[in-house]
């Protein structure tokens, strides 16, 4: 399955989703890098990025590299499918 055959609002979206909660967890690890929260955030992004990896299978880092070049932020560890590349 190609990301061009899959609905491109469904994408969009996917993006979409992965910036916010980039950005969220970006944002509570610059408030405290150990917190609660940030762990909480940390979850999120790797629950949605392993989400995105069942539903997408090889295309899934597509819609993270979407996210990474869009945000020019950097995904962190964490718990992922084997075959994916991340960096923190």
């Amino acid at each position: 399955m190609h990301l061009a055959l899959q609905n491109a609002e469904t994408i969009n979206r996917l993006v979409e989703q992965g910036e916010f909660l980039l950005k969220r967890f970006r944002d509570e690890h610059r408030k405290e890098p150990a917190g609660l929260e940030t762990e909480f955030a940390r979850g999120e992004l790797i629950g949605w990025r392993s989400t995105l990896h069942t539903l997408y299978r090889d295309y899934a880092e597509d819609i993270v590299s979407r996210v990474v070049t869009r945000t020019g932020l950097t995904i962190p560890d964490g718990e992922v499918p084997s075959g994916a590349t991340h960096a923190y």
